[in-house]
């Protein structure tokens, strides 16, 4: 995670995430995580398997999880991002298509289970990074009132002060299994689909503004990430 800006004064205080969660909290996903994760094309259809999935494509995205290494991403989302099981660990990246990137770069951002700084061990016998390293909640809302406010003034610092689009705000929180490390994820929304989010860690007195793009430049971004399957 690297600064955007640290908030003057921190957008949640000690103790706010278990005492006030998001209004409209949302724990369940929209519908059948597993249907929602075939939605994207995958694979090309020579190469699908079974459900029409890619062989090697259900270990990525978890599928074949054991029982309780694994929690679904809720609604609405599952409709911006996708929770998968990759050689560095659980991350949240987002759906086919499109690209997290470091605010004015073409660098692919991914959240992972593993915290900022701490490198992964590699497989070998009893030991599976995949679910080493996992994320144990994902819960969150839309934001209304003085959180909107706030969040409002999260992104006005990270951007500068730019005018940017804030038509709804949501705020996922992820946590890890590695310390309770939890990322307050905020998501801004303009024509009905996230822009830009702020990844917060520590309150968001860490931060890293990130755009959301597709095209060519998600291809761009997601053909040089680092996150290895």
């Amino acid at each position: 995670m690297g600064p955007a800006g640290p908030s003057p004064a921190p957008v949640w205080e000690e103790g706010d995430l278990a005492a006030a969660p998001p209004d409209a909290l949302v724990t369940a996903p929209e519908k059948d995580d597993r249907q929602r994760l075939l939605k994207p094309p995958l694979a090309r259809p020579a190469q699908t398997g079974q459900d029409g999935i890619a062989p090697g494509e259900a270990s990525f995205l978890c599928l074949d999880a054991p029982e309780g290494m694994t929690v679904p991403v809720p609604a609405p989302f599952d409709r911006w991002m996708v929770r998968v099981c990759s050689a560095q660990g659980q991350a949240l990246v987002p759906v086919m298509g499109e690209a997290w990137v470091a605010h004015g770069s073409s660098e692919a951002v991914s959240i992972l289970a593993l915290p900022p700084g701490q490198q992964p061990k590699p497989a070998s016998a009893g030991f599976d990074p995949r679910y080493a390293y996992r994320f144990t909640r994902l819960a969150g809302g839309k934001l209304q009132g003085e959180r909107r406010e706030q969040a409002v003034s999260l992104l006005a610092e990270a951007s500068g002060g730019n005018d940017l689009p804030t038509e709804e705000i949501w705020r996922l929180d992820a946590v890890s299994n590695l310390g309770g490390t939890t990322y307050n994820l905020f998501f801004y929304l303009g024509g009905g689909a996230p822009v830009h989010i702020v990844a917060c860690l520590d309150r968001c007195r860490k931060a890293l503004f990130l755009d959301v793009v597709g095209g060519a430049q998600a291809r761009a971004a997601v053909s040089a990430s680092p996150l290895r399957r």
